[in-house]
């Protein structure tokens, strides 16, 4: 699941939320929603909720970690690097489709920007889906540590409330257009594969949950999701300072615009599931280089049941010990070695290491700059 862990914020964002900001047209600009009330509260990660999140996700990041090192053990560290030496040049194809990806995510989070669009350079929006992945890649902060970090990296550059907004739109219209690919796939690998009834069961079940929940946020951002958010907690006893209130607000109105537009809607919809189509390229080159049989049909078939089993696993950190537990398990079903299965966890693993890499070199230069605009 598009797939983002304890990083401060201002940590990674270079300076503060409350820098003033203009904007060309349309209400006053909005500053990130983070640092807005006049009296701040405590941070997430010093509420008892914050810590136990915190605790929770270490833990299992730890525990996949272990499982990790038990499959390596278990197949044979020897066997592991003679499949991982197959790859061999292979490898760079796998980086070269992953950047074909990102140029579709990236483009798909640019048709989440609710009208009018802004003119935002693409190579911008670029370089802020890979700073964000690269935060949401190696560090535990469940895939939100990410998306604050893409939003950081475009203040100054578009107005705060559009930027927030479009992300999170783009959160919710990648989670649809995954969940599309996993059914549409589903549907095409039961034409052809027949997998074990429980294991089918529950997968579907587990899928039919997310979807359920998608839809509904769907609903609710439609309808004002934050806004509704601060009506019930002020029924707790949560009430918020009117500038929250009034910028929630202006959020809730951003949202509502984009979907009133459903051409952008599809568009980014569709440019997302290009972007989780690649996967079965991936799948299809590692396939090939283990030599055991590469076919689009079955390329299809793992990837598919690979982003299924990540949707399902999406509270695991960095998909730590799931993602490579999981190819085994697929391999394991179809009749292949499961070993293989494990070469191609790591290799995926790998991938997501050199762009992390790449992205918080992006993520450095943006602080340089930014900090030497400040002098």
């Amino acid at each position: 699941m598009p797939s983002d862990r304890g990083v401060g914020v201002r940590d990674w964002g270079g300076e503060s939320t409350s820098t003033p900001e203009t904007s060309t047209s349309g209400p006053p600009a909005v500053h990130a929603i983070p640092s807005i009330t006049p009296n701040p509260e405590p941070p997430i990660s010093t509420l008892p909720s914050g810590r136990f999140l915190g605790i929770a996700s270490r833990l299992l990041l730890a525990a996949g970690v272990v499982l990790f090192g038990v499959l390596i053990y278990r197949i044979g560290p020897a066997a592991v690097w003679d499949n991982l030496r197959m790859i061999g040049w292979g490898f760079g194809l796998v980086l070269a489709q992953e950047g074909v990806s990102y140029l579709a995510n990236t483009t798909a989070w640019r048709y989440a920007f609710p009208p009018p669009r802004p003119t935002i350079p693409f190579r911008t929006l670029l370089a802020a889906r890979l700073g964000g992945e690269a935060i949401n890649n190696l560090t535990p902060t469940a895939t939100i540590g990410g998306e604050v970090v893409r939003g950081r990296m475009l203040m100054g550059v578009v107005d705060t409330s559009a930027v927030w907004a479009s992300i999170a739109i783009a959160k919710l219209m990648q989670t649809l257009a995954q969940m599309v690919f996993v059914f549409v796939g589903l549907v095409v690998i039961a034409q052809h594969t027949q997998l074990p009834t429980g294991f089918e069961r529950g997968l579907l079940i587990g899928l039919v949950m997310i979807t359920t929940g998608l839809l509904t946020g769907i609903i609710m951002q439609r309808r004002g999701l934050f806004t509704a958010g601060a009506r019930l907690g002020e029924r707790f006893g949560l009430r918020l300072p009117e500038r929250l209130g009034q910028q929630l607000q202006q959020l809730d109105a951003e949202i509502a615009r984009f979907y009133a537009t459903p051409g952008a809607f599809a568009l980014s919809v569709l440019c997302f599931f290009v972007g989780w189509c690649m996967g079965v390229v991936e799948v299809y080159i590692v396939l090939y280089f283990l030599d055991i049989g590469a076919t689009v049909s079955r390329a299809m078939t793992i990837e598919v049941l690979s982003v299924a089993i990540d949707a399902l696993f999406f509270f695991v950190p960095a998909k730590a010990g799931t993602q490579e537990g999981g190819k085994m398990v697929i391999f394991q079903i179809l009749g292949l070695d499961p070993a293989k299965g494990l070469a191609l966890g790591i290799v995926r693993r790998l991938r997501e290491l050199s762009w992390s890499m790449v992205g918080l070199v992006v993520l450095a230069r943006h602080q340089a700059r930014r900090r030497a605009g400040e002098r």
